[in-house]
């Protein structure tokens, strides 16, 4: 194999692991915001990471954080043989930065997308399925957080705004500590 079959299938391997580590943590916010277990997206899900699901079925107050472990550890595997001459302590660093930023995008995305299905309801557009619904209840108990703190006042909702501040300020913090870290 020459070096552009090996770089391609090494991008190949990294774009499955990411896809994988995404799908388990929304997996893990399924489960964390008790939403429709039987939800059809929710099934599959279960389904695809059946073998996850087995290997990795710790529960805490009802809660599955073998889910969050899993995908701590396929980022720390992926990092160990990527970065090979960095110390376990920075693989472990690196692992948490990482799959902490995949959790959070995946927040984001969601509050994009509760917001735009939110105007959607309200100009008349009807179509509720099973992404749809599952995107409202992951919706509903993130922003929900917030809500208790700033309550909705004259018919406006700033808790979509807050919430989707302080991820993308969690976020940035997360990435000057890691390359703050590296540096």
């Amino acid at each position: 194999m020459n070096f552009l079959e090996v770089t391609t299938f090494l991008a190949l391997l990294l774009n499955i692991k990411t896809i994988v580590v995404y799908l388990i943590l929304l997996l893990f916010l399924i489960d964390l915001a008790k939403a429709d277990s039987y939800n059809k997206i929710a099934r599959i899900l279960k389904i695809i990471l059946y073998p996850i699901l087995l290997i990795m079925n710790i529960y805490y107050k009802k809660f599955n954080i073998g889910l969050l472990f899993a995908a701590l550890l396929i980022n720390g595997v992926t990092f160990y043989f990527i970065l090979p001459g960095l110390s376990l302590g920075t693989i472990i660093n690196f692992t948490f930065f990482e799959t902490a930023r995949a959790l959070i995008g995946i927040l984001k995305f969601v509050i994009i997308a509760g917001v735009i299905l939110s105007w959607l309801y309200s100009f008349g557009a009807s179509f509720y399925n099973s992404f749809t619904t599952l995107l409202q209840e992951l919706y509903e108990s993130t922003v929900s957080i917030f809500r208790n703190v700033i309550p909705p006042t004259g018919g406006f909702d700033l808790s979509p705004l807050v919430a989707f501040f302080v991820l993308q300020l969690t976020e940035r913090i997360l990435t000057i500590l890691m390359f703050d870290y590296m540096g």
